[in-house]
């Protein structure tokens, strides 16, 4: 394209791989198929990146009190118990995205078995 037509408009690729294509075709046959699977699937997904974002804003806010604050680190009473409760959280988080992990691990094998 000309750089006067690209300057005019916005190109957009849509390169589809086949990976890409199998697993939309398998979504959707299992979603026929076998609908409580692929629901579990989502259900899944959506709870890792629930998790994932909870962790991520727990970094920042320990960040944030960290940087926000003034004077000795170690005399700071509600810091400490924040980065208690923080560390709390993330030991729990992890280990939820660790359950989930393997559960979707076993969804996939269970997936697997649509495949020719």
């Amino acid at each position: 394209f000309s750089p006067e037509l690209q300057a005019k408009t916005c190109v957009v690729d849509f390169t589809v791989t086949q990976l890409g294509l199998e697993e939309q075709l398998l979504g959707l046959v299992i979603g026929k198929e076998q609908k409580a699977l692929e629901e579990q699937l989502e259900e899944v997904l959506n709870e890792v990146n629930q998790n994932t974002k909870s962790l991520l804003m727990l970094d920042a806010s320990l960040l944030e009190r960290l940087t926000s604050n003034t004077g000795n680190l170690l005399e700071d009473e509600e810091l400490i118990e924040v980065l208690a409760t923080t560390k709390k959280k993330a030991r729990e988080v992890q280990e939820k995205l660790k359950n989930a992990d393997e559960t979707r691990k076993s969804i996939n094998e269970k997936r697997e078995q649509f495949r020719p």
